[in-house]
């Protein structure tokens, strides 16, 4: 399993998609402290690359994928305004099986990174 984050510490997240990237990356790295293969990125002002946004949009099934793509999830707000965690299958794999935030049917709602990586954090 892999596990990528992408924030940028000089935007803070949107109200629609709040997220505690503080919090996030202490997560991270207790999840790379347990041998998951697991990395913050911090955009620090700049664009995340087309490659890494359109893997997010087009890789995982559409029950699991992203917010982004959507109305106020544009590529522009991938790692910004909209902080964004990718979950890998295996360390090679290009395109992520999951990726968050993301709307939950089950739930019925917004499903965030921290949430998710606490759930990591119990399964690993």
């Amino acid at each position: 399993m892999k596990v990528e984050f992408y924030y940028d510490s000089t935007v803070a997240p949107g109200a629609n998609f709040t997220c505690d990237n503080a919090k996030v990356v202490e997560l991270i790295n207790q999840l790379a402290a347990k041998g998951v293969n697991a990395k913050a990125v911090d955009l620090n002002g700049q664009q995340v690359g087309f490659m890494t946004y359109n893997s997010a949009v087009t890789g995982p099934k559409a029950q699991v994928r992203a917010v982004f793509g959507a109305k106020g999830a544009l590529q522009e707000d991938f790692g910004k305004t909209v902080p964004a965690l990718l979950l890998f299958e295996k360390d090679a794999d290009r395109y992520p099986v999951e990726a968050f935030p993301r709307s939950d049917r089950d739930l019925q709602r917004t499903l965030g990174c921290e949430e998710v990586l606490q759930k990591l954090l119990e399964k690993a």
